[in-house]
């Protein structure tokens, strides 16, 4: 059985694999919602996004202070595993 945080790594890493652009943590809170229901998914949202920067899959672009987005890391060859 898959772990709930388990459960969002794999839809996040579909995401970064699939969208191929830039993704934001309000994409992946309405991503969350579509696929999870309703709730407040912006902790997780961050959360989870955080651990795929940390794992090297994302790179975090945040040199505008007001918005911070997220890439698929390319020199990490785009692999994703899940």
């Amino acid at each position: 059985m898959r772990s709930p945080t388990d459960a969002r790594l794999v839809v996040l890493r579909e995401l970064a694999r699939d969208y191929q652009g830039e993704i934001t943590t309000r994409m992946v809170q309405h991503l969350y919602v579509q696929r999870f229901g309703p709730g407040d998914w912006r902790g997780k949202a961050r959360q989870d996004l955080a651990q795929l920067v940390g794992e090297g899959l994302l790179i975090c672009d945040d040199s505008d202070p007001g918005r911070r987005v997220f890439r698929l890391n390319h020199a990490k060859g785009g692999h994703v595993h899940g």
